[in-house]
Formats: structure tokens, C-alpha cells, sequence
């Protein structure tokens, strides 16, 4: 996904689903001619403890001259707001890119521009996030009163900056409630986001993960500084941080970085775990009806934890089955063979709460029918019949070679680590986990595709249902 909710025009991202995988692309043909395919982690990142008490994952990389920083505190997102305050975490992150006490918008971005430096931040339904990357290479900066000897220094203490004396300018938030009203107002002429929406509140119902930015529309509109001061004051806290390092930086120097701009937060900011979802996945399609030249159908079948051990069964499965671009099952029976949808697919979202296979096609209102009936047929022959050697082969030989290809830049590697920690994968997952891939056998495949794929999938629709 892109910068999560790095622009508040992005925020539909928060409240649904990755909506449209292109299946035009050849993922085979990347993989195969990427140098990246070959790309080996022998070495594991460094886990150690600051004098201030902060957990940091490092992944020494003295070939670039780049650090990132990823940073991530739980139980601070959406799904975490308080009841009458709901959209104060999405509006947080972008308050954090206004600037800081000493520097206005236009003077903080020519400063990150200047120095190479990207600071961003987000959230999600869980976590509040946050990124940083720098160049390590030493700059002088003749604009800036903030004391540097090299580039490193130079971006934590912007981020310091930022985290600790934030502009928060009170026009500034006026002009990102006008823009979240504007988005509130517009969110329904897309179909696409109209189906997410709706696709969100009936997959949560009454959880908080149904919230969405209607529901966060009023409590947005009334935010003053104050909100946003406080929820930076209870949700930035030492408890809930995960923070990853990767590039050219040592741990001894890392330490003091690390201690001089998180050190001084709060131990805790007390909010409890939310429970688990309640997905009812018996109830019969939701029906959108509206004149639009496409029908646009997102469905949902239970899944499976990260951490589960079904996880790279159903992994390997769900590529077979849907989430191979042109080459999968239900593509080649409902698309390449019929032409009856312009795409279908089906991917994880592995989340901890709410474990998920999401699906989704399109097609003209006369074919909706066919292609529902081709997707049952196919479930019902994929939980019953399972997938060949062949199938098997030519997936692991995708997932093992595409592996890789997430890990272009060392902001995406860094993004990794907080992952490995969120999901607690363990400090050697990059060592193993092509080889949980490769150890994966046709019969827990075949397992995974009998118990998850013969049901019944949440659906909800839009579109001129005839």
C-alpha cells in the first residue's frame, strides 16, 4: 500500500480494503529478471535494549548510505479513538507534516528536501505509524539553526522536533477538516469507495474497525489543537513503541539517536487490547443498487493469523486460487476463458484480530450472475479437489523468487522489522522464511483449501443487479 494516509485524500484507505489488484502486470517475468530475486539476508538484525529502556530492531546495511527509521505505537489508531473523538489519530498524522515550532510548512518541507530527508506518518486501524529515512552522508546546512555534523543527526533531530514541538497551527487544521469535509461529501459519487465503505460496515458491524469517515465526520469537523495535543501526549508512550532500524548506522551510535528523541515519552498510555470482531459470514449478499456501467462485488472468507500454523498452507493456496494476476484458478475459469469480468482476485489480510481472504471482481450488470457461478464452482472445486504438483511447484518457485522484491529500498526493509515484531516472527524470519515456504507440502495445502474456500463468502455488491 502507499504511504498510509500520508495525504488526507488517501484516507479511504483506513476504512476498507485494498480494493483493485492489477492482474495486467508480469509478476513472473519481474521476478524473474529482478537482481533482487537473489538477494540473501545473512545476517540477523540485532535486537537490544536502550538505556532508556526502548526495544530497537537494527539491520546493519554498510552498502548504502541511507538509514530509515520505521516507528509504530499500538493501540493508537483509528479503531482507538475515543468515542467522541473518532478521526483524531488520522488527523494527528497530518498535523505532524505542518512544520514544527521553529519551522512553518513551506520552511520544514525545504528543509527535508534540502538534506534528502522524508519524515511521514499514519495510521491504521490498530497503530499510529511513523517513517523516517535520511542519507548518512555528511551536509552542512547554512539554513537551519539546528546544530549538525552529518545528515543522521540532522534528521533525528528533526524528528525530535517534530514529535516533541509540532507546529500544530490552528489554520492548519481548519484547512484539514475542510478537506475531510470535502472528501466526506465526495466519498459516494466513486462506486468503488462507496463499496468499501459499505463493505467495511458490514464485514465490523458494531466494532470499531467498522468506523469509517462518515462516522468520523462530525467528531472531525469539532477537533480543536487541544485533541490534538492530548492524543499525542496518551498514544506517543514507551509501552506500545516498536521501532526498527535499517542502513548504514551502527548500534552504539543508534543508541544515543534512538534515547535522545524517543526517551523522554511516557511509559504508558493504559488503553486496553479491543476484542475480536464478531464477523457473521452466513448473511446474504448486501445489495448496492445503482446505475453504474460496471457491477463491482467485494467478499470475505475467514482466514488465518500470521503466526497460525495453516498461515503458509493457505498462503500458497490463496496464490493458486486467486491471487496470481492472470494466471490464477478463478481468473483463468471467469476471465481468460469466458471474458466476463475485467478482474478477479483474492489475497490475505493476515491481521491479528480479524484474519481475513478478501476477494473482489467487476463486470457489465448481464455477467454478474455467470461470474458469481463461476466463483462458487470454483471454490467448491478448489475445497474439494485441491491443487496439482504442477500448481504446487510453480507457486513456491513465484513466491520464493518474488520474495525479494519488497525489499527495494531500505525504508521498505525497515518497514519489514516492524512487521517481524508486530506479527513476532522472530529475529531470524528473513533467514527462514523462504523456507517455510519450500517446506510446505501438497497435503497442507490441500488442507488449507478444504477448510477455508468451502463456505459461503461475505459478500456485499454494487451496481445494477438485474
Amino acid at each position: 500500500m502507499n504511504k498510509f494516509f500520508a495525504y488526507i485524500f488517501v484516507t479511504i484507505s483506513i476504512v476498507g480494503f485494498c480494493f483493485y489488484k492489477n492482474s495486467f502486470i508480469d509478476f513472473d517475468k519481474i521476478a524473474e529478471e529482478s537482481e533482487l530475486k537473489g538477494r540473501t539476508f545473512n545476517n540477523k538484525p540485532t535486537e537490544f535494549i536502550t538505556p532508556a529502556g526502548i526495544k530497537v530492531w537494527l539491520l546493519e546495511d554498510r552498502s548504502v548510505d541511507l538509514i530509515s527509521v520505521s516507528f509504530s505505537f499500538n493501540r493508537a489508531g483509528t479503531a482507538y479513538d475515543d468515542e467522541d473523538k473518532k478521526g483524531v489519530s488520522l488527523i494527528t498524522a497530518q498535523m505532524l507534516d505542518g512544520g514544527t515550532k521553529d519551522y512553518d510548512y513551506k520552511a520544514y518541507h525545504d528543509l527535508l528536501d534540502i538534506n534528502g530527508i522524508y519524515i511521514g506518518f499514519g495510521t491504521d486501524n490498530d497503530y499510529f505509524n511513523g517513517f523516517m529515512t535520511s542519507p548518512t552522508i555528511n551536509i552542512h546546512s547554512n539554513e537551519t539553526n539546528i546544530s549538525t555534523s552529518n545528515n543522521k543527526k540532522l534528521a533525528f533531530d528533526i524528528l525530535k522536533k517534530v514529535l516533541y514541538e509540532p507546529r500544530l497551527d490552528e489554520s492548519f487544521l481548519k484547512t484539514l477538516q475542510k478537506q475531510f469535509e470535502v472528501l466526506v461529501k465526495t466519498q459516494k459519487e466513486n462506486p468503488k469507495t462507496e463499496l468499501s465503505l459499505q463493505f467495511t460496515k458490514e464485514l465490523f458491524k458494531n466494532h470499531p474497525y467498522s468506523r469509517t469517515i462518515d462516522d468520523m465526520a462530525k467528531d472531525v469537523a469539532s477537533l480543536e489543537v487541544s485533541d490534538i495535543k492530548n492524543f499525542i501526549t496518551d498514544s506517543f508512550v514507551k509501552d506500545n513503541l516498536i521501532i526498527s532500524v535499517a542502513g548504514n548506522i551502527s548500534k552504539d551510535e543508534l543508541i544515543d539517536y534512538i534515547d535522545e528523541v524517543f526517551g523522554s515519552l511516557e511509559q504508558t498510555n493504559g488503553r486496553v487490547q479491543l476484542n475480536k470482531p464478531d464477523i457473521d459470514y452466513s448473511s446474504e449478499p448486501v445489495i448496492i443498487q445503482r446505475d453504474t456501467a460496471q457491477v463491482i462485488s467485494s467478499f470475505a472468507l475467514e482466514g488465518v493469523k500470521r503466526t497460525d500454523s495453516n498461515f503458509y498452507p493457505l498462503y500458497i493456496a490463496n496464490h493458486i486460487f486467486g491471487g496470481s494476476g492472470l494466471t490464477s484458478r478463478i481468473s483463468v475459469a471467469s476471465r481468460e476463458k469466458e471474458g466476463l469480468t475485467y478482474g478477479i482476485y483474492t489475497y490475505l489480510d493476515a491481521e491479528e484480530l480479524a484474519p481475513l481472504i478478501i476477494g473482489g471482481f467487476s463486470c457489465v450488470p448481464e455477467n454478474y450472475e455467470k461470474v458469481k457461478k463461476i466463483l462458487k464452482k470454483q471454490m467448491k472445486k478448489f475445497a474439494s479437489k485441491g491443487v496439482t504438483k504442477k500448481e504446487l511447484l510453480n507457486a513456491k518457485k513465484y513466491l520464493l523468487a518474488s520474495y525479494n522484491l519488497r525489499f527495494k529500498s531500505t525504508l521498505e526493509l525497515s518497514k519489514m522489522l516492524t512487521q517481524m515484531q508486530k506479527y513476532k516472527l522472530g529475529l531470524d524470519f528473513l533467514q527462514k522464511r523462504n523456507n517455510y515456504v519450500e517446506n510446505v507440502t501438497l497435503a497442507e495445502v490441500n488442507k488449507a483449501a478444504a477448510q477455508y474456500y468451502n463456505k459461503q463468502p461475505k459478500e456485499v455488491v454494487i451496481g445494477t443487479i438485474k
